[in-house]
């Protein structure tokens, strides 16, 4: 039972990424659209998640590695896309 919750709270890491997501590869060239979305606050959603990989992977957790994996693919996709948008502005 608890396993399940873990793969439940990952489809809701999933889940919780999409939106963010689709409107930041949907306005990848419109750095305006884009203005308040914060760098930093991602930059920091990166570092967090692969550490929490790492312990995910080191505990075999695999809950957490697919949440942790899922946050760490969104949050670097997010910043590196803003960050190209505005570099282009």
């Amino acid at each position: 039972m608890i396993n399940s919750i873990g793969y439940l709270a990952s489809l809701g890491a999933l889940l919780m990424w999409l939106p963010q997501g689709w409107r930041v590869v949907h306005h990848r060239d419109d750095s305006k659209a884009l203005e308040g979305i914060s760098v930093g606050a991602y930059a920091t959603g990166v570092v967090f998640n692969a550490l929490l990989l790492v312990y995910g992977l080191g505990t075999h957790a695999l809950p957490v590695v697919l949440a942790a994996s899922v946050n760490l693919i969104m949050s670097s996709l997010i910043v590196v896309i803003v960050r190209r948008s505005r570099e282009r502005a």
